[in-house]
């Protein structure tokens, strides 16, 4: 984006071969030929943020609608696999971010493909978004798979959030102001599959952002900062962002979170300088939060907080009257990194948790008085036959001390148990968060 200047009126008129379609941001004004060349001028009806692109080639169109708005998607002819997807991600786009935030700004929305050449990238001008071949047209999707995520639409989701967060709320350019950005357009993406695939596919997802995020931060060679004043890494502003918003929703309720970003959007969206930044969106975001979970906006977005959460044992006994009774030994702690990656637990050292197990090496923590999520899961068959997780028991548990021990009675047969099983903590090893029952 052009540091040149903020809102600005724009207008193109853009030339190029007489068999090519050339789109800039803006709508249609006038279309002709002249000497072996084709001519397009467009004009947007309000100012839009210095940054722009032309893009130009020899397009199919594909159009729908949504409620009044056109949308367009231009592409290679023989590029129709993901079509379908892509349409139905710029509306699920649409649905989520103009029921809980505000409504779209502009008349139209248009995905345009360039090729892979350029980029494996998409990114989102004013109503209008290039998108790489790579990442959505010629991807080969197949959501039956286990770990399969349809990305087309993903992508698609998220890079049209970007119309509000990132075109209605811009951040001053200042620490932290990626995650008005990257990292709320990620979560809008991540709500959207949530509500698409179910908790099981959530879990495969969150758990990709996590390690991805884990093995990023280890090659930092600069800083990582708190995720408000974050210093513009990808790791922190995607996966550690969405990570943390997504985490937040579930702690004190979808409605309630996206209640206090509409509330924030209302009051900073397209406005002047001085520009908004991540801080009066935490402090709006505070407002909302209980006392009891006061915490998370500590560990979330003011400091590095990072857990080592297990299970240790579990064990499983039938009841005479059928059910089950699962005993659960788990253990809970985290620990802060500075800036530099150095480990503390406290601002004062003599405030923080001690577990020591026989014969093992002590276990440090922050002082706790968290909300983790304990599930027991078993297992059905879907109606082809295929073999499906379940939930026999989800909730969460304030944990105050490092080892924990809890009994749970469940109606069916027990499979495995999760402390923290879908991955919503910055945990340093989720792989230990379950156990199979013996």
């Amino acid at each position: 984006m052009s540091r040149d200047s903020d809102w600005i009126d724009f207008e193109a008129t853009v030339s190029t071969d007489e068999d090519q379609i050339a789109i800039a941001p803006g709508y249609l004004q006038k279309e002709w030929k002249k000497d072996g060349r084709r001519y397009f001028h467009y004009k947007m009806d309000s100012k839009i943020l210095n940054f722009y692109a032309f893009n130009s080639a020899k397009y199919e169109v594909k159009r729908d609608k949504w409620n009044d708005v056109n949308l367009e998607i231009y592409y290679h002819k023989g590029h129709e696999y993901n079509l379908d997807r892509m349409m139905k991600g710029i509306k699920a786009s649409l649905d989520y971010n103009t029921k809980y935030f505000s409504p779209y700004q502009h008349k139209q929305v248009r995905i345009i493909e360039f090729p892979r050449t350029q980029g494996t990238f998409a990114q989102s001008f004013p109503n209008t978004i290039p998108f790489s071949e790579g990442i959505g047209f010629i991807a080969d999707i197949d959501e039956k798979r286990d770990n399969g995520v349809d990305y087309a639409f993903a992508v698609t989701v998220h890079e049209l959030a970007h119309q509000w967060w990132a075109h209605q709320v811009i951040g001053a350019d200042v620490l932290g102001a990626t995650m008005l950005s990257e990292s709320l357009a990620e979560y809008v993406a991540l709500k959207v599959l949530e509500h698409k695939q179910g908790k099981t596919q959530m879990r495969k997802f969150l758990k990709k952002a996590l390690d991805k995020y884990l093995r990023s931060r280890t090659f930092e060679r600069k800083r990582e900062n708190a995720l408000m004043y974050n210093d513009g890494q990808g790791y922190v502003r995607y996966q550690k962002g969405s990570l943390i918003f997504y985490a937040l929703s579930d702690y004190i309720g979808e409605k309630k979170l996206n209640g206090a970003l509409k509330k924030y959007v209302e009051k900073v969206k397209f406005q002047d300088a001085p520009y908004t930044t991540s801080i009066e969106m935490v402090d709006e975001i505070r407002k909302v939060v209980p006392d009891s979970l006061q915490y998370t906006i500590k560990d979330m977005f003011e400091t590095v907080t990072l857990y080592r959460n297990r299970v240790k044992t579990v064990t499983s006994t039938k009841l005479d009257n059928g059910k089950y009774k699962v005993d659960i030994e788990f253990e809970v702690s985290k620990y802060r990194n500075d800036e530099k990656g150095k480990t503390y637990y406290d601002e004062q050292k003599k405030d923080s948790l001690v577990y020591k197990p026989e014969g093992k090496k002590a276990i440090v923590s922050v002082p706790l008085a968290d909300y983790i999520d304990i599930g027991v899961f078993g297992e059905k068959k879907d109606k082809d036959g295929k073999t499906k997780e379940t939930e026999l028991y989800f909730k969460k548990h304030k944990i105050t001390q490092i080892n924990n021990k809890v009994s749970i009675i469940v109606d069916e047969k027990p499979v495995e148990v999760g402390v923290d099983p879908y991955n919503k903590l910055i945990d340093t090893d989720s792989d230990n968060n379950r156990k199979k029952v013996k």
